[in-house]
């Protein structure tokens, strides 16, 4: 009756073949049935190649041991009164006439020779073509190089008997191409063959324009965002990652991980090196709800050539309704910025130095003099019992001549002649020099060289200057005596000295201090020495570096090029 078989109705509902019309009818004599009622009515059926049956419903509980245990329901084909016939059809044709003249999607019916039989007024509003300039021709709308792929669609249709929705291209009568989402549907007669077919055309141009033009807004701004040398980074209000900039990707190593919809405690997991960025970032996140506006704060991305100081900017973007809605992250790279600033102050102070070092070594230097001219005529009158205390009066002046002297090399511009040395013969007169004070605490300084004797462009009173101030803290910093190790090691353009002691190590917090005025681990110290030592090493286009490690000692590499400036000052 239905088309279908037995095994194919075991899973269909009788209701599911109703016509939606009379679904109700039908909902309602089941209901009345499993209440102990026996029912009839009569209803539309669809069958199974789609033409409609108007059939018989009778319906009637199953009743075991007085109890209802289901409904039974009997279909007779049966045909309608031809005035119920009339009335349907008139209702049907009513329905379709007002919905094909006032849906604003173009409708035109084809024959099965495809010949135009119908068409509505928006087919003529969006194409250009009446209706009496199509009746009983073919569609003109199809462009030349795609009725290929319409014949294509239309074979398709009819095998697979459904609607088939499909986007494409569609000429008017001005010859202008427009975009159209079609929906192409057959239309069968009471034995199921095809007679005719429907289409339905929507213009979406300019929903396309929009779209293209959305896509282009897009990569504008997604370009403008990546050509930005600043991290940006835009939230939900769950912390969820939505977007990043490519300088963000590269310098968090994200440029691999699908990182859209993480938070950062799951991008946390994913790479552990950034673990406490990502950390930070999420208490920055909290502040920036917290307060509900705009927060600014430094935070450090570390990477593996050292770490990246950030100026980051938080804004929190809320709904109308006031519930969050996102967070804007901009960060931008002040480290340089960070170096800067610290250059500037380090230089304030050594202008300061240089002030007070010119004005100590003036008032101080003369009466030097004096006093050591003194005790040197007091020398021959004073008794070998007295005579210990006057040398000691000697030395501590000597002393302070030599931190005067320090005062003037930092207060007086040098100017030096750059002259090719013997690096490995200057540091062995340095360690013959110091042979004396070595000895005395103890200390061995043992002189390796990988590449022979090393020749450089240096000044070579100031780098023995160098040599002796790095020597002379190591030999100072062994206590318990030991030895120093000085390797020296050749490069393709520089050379490289390496001074290890087995000293008692310099905490890792007071490293970066070292070389700025004043500040000195010795009791006596006064911090100027490493600083001389490092303005000499600059002036020569050198670098110096410092590793150390509690209880272990330190090291001191210079590294200096080959080849210099012939003149600086």
């Amino acid at each position: 009756m239905f088309g279908y078989d037995a095994s194919e109705l075991r899973n269909i509902k009788v209701q599911d073949l109703t016509l939606p019309e009379h679904k109700e009818r039908k909902l309602k004599v089941f209901s009345d049935s499993a209440k102990g009622l026996h029912q009839e009515c009569e209803a539309t059926f669809q069958h199974k190649k789609g033409h409609h049956l108007y059939a018989e419903l009778k319906s009637f509980p199953i009743i075991v041991e007085n109890e209802i245990v289901g409904v039974y329901e009997s279909l007779r084909n049966i045909k309608p009164s031809h005035q119920q016939i009339l009335e349907d059809l008139k209702t049907t044709k009513e329905q379709l006439e007002f919905y094909f003249n006032n849906t604003e999607d173009a409708i035109v019916v084809i024959n099965s020779n495809l010949h135009i039989v119908k068409a509505n007024k928006s087919f003529e509003r969006i194409f250009g073509w009446t209706e009496q300039e199509l009746l009983g021709k073919e569609l003109p709308t199809i462009p030349g190089h795609l009725k290929k792929e319409t014949d294509e669609i239309l074979n398709t249709m009819l095998s697979s008997r459904y609607i088939l929705p499909y986007e494409t291209v569609r000429q008017r009568k001005d010859g202008r191409l427009i975009d159209v989402s079609n929906s192409a549907s057959p239309l069968f007669d009471s034995k199921g063959n095809a007679i005719a077919h429907v289409l339905i055309s929507r213009d979406i141009t300019e929903l396309k324009r929009m779209g293209e033009r959305l896509v282009e807004g897009e990569k504008r701004l997604r370009t403008l965002i990546n050509s930005i040398p600043d991290f940006v980074v835009f939230k939900d209000d769950q912390g969820r990652w939505i977007e990043a900039n490519d300088n963000t990707l590269a310098c968090l190593q994200l440029e691999p991980t699908d990182y859209q919809g993480l938070t950062d405690s799951e991008l946390a997991t994913c790479n552990e090196f950034y673990r406490d960025t990502y950390f930070q970032c999420m208490v920055s996140d909290h502040q920036a709800w917290e307060k509900g506006s705009l927060i600014r704060t430094q935070e450090i991305i570390p990477n593996p050539s050292g770490a990246a100081i950030l100026d980051v900017i938080k804004i929190p973007i809320y709904h109308a309704d006031g519930n969050r809605k996102g967070l804007i992250v901009i960060g931008r790279d002040i480290t340089e910025l960070k170096q800067t600033e610290e250059l500037l102050r380090k230089t304030e102070k050594l202008a300061v130095v240089g002030q007070l070092a010119a004005g100590i070594a003036h008032e101080i230097r003369n009466p030097l003099t004096a006093l050591k001219g003194f005790l040197s005529l007091l020398k021959p009158q004073t008794s070998d019992k007295n005579i210990w205390y006057l040398e000691v009066m000697l030395s501590e002046i000597e002393q302070m001549e030599w931190i005067t002297n320090q005062f003037l090399t930092v207060a007086k511009p040098q100017t030096a002649k750059l002259e090719r040395k013997n690096l490995a013969a200057l540091i062995r007169q340095v360690s013959s020099f110091l042979f004396p004070f070595a000895t005395m605490h103890n200390v061995q300084i043992l002189i390796q060289s990988e590449s022979g004797e090393p020749f450089i462009e240096c000044e070579e009173n100031q780098l023995k200057q160098v040599f002796i101030n790095i020597l002379k803290n190591a030999i100072e910093a062994m206590t318990q005596g030991g030895q120093i190790e000085i390797m020296i090691k050749l490069n393709t353009e520089s050379v490289s000295v390496r001074v290890h002691d087995q000293g008692c190590g310099i905490p890792q917090d007071r490293i970066p201090h070292l070389g700025e005025p004043f500040y000195s681990l010795k009791e006596k110290g006064t911090g100027l020495g490493l600083m001389i030592c490092n303005k000499i090493i600059k002036e020569h286009h050198g670098t110096i570096q410092i590793t150390s490690e509690i209880g272990r000692g330190t090291t001191v590499e210079i590294i200096l090029p080959l080849q210099c400036s012939a003149v600086f000052e």
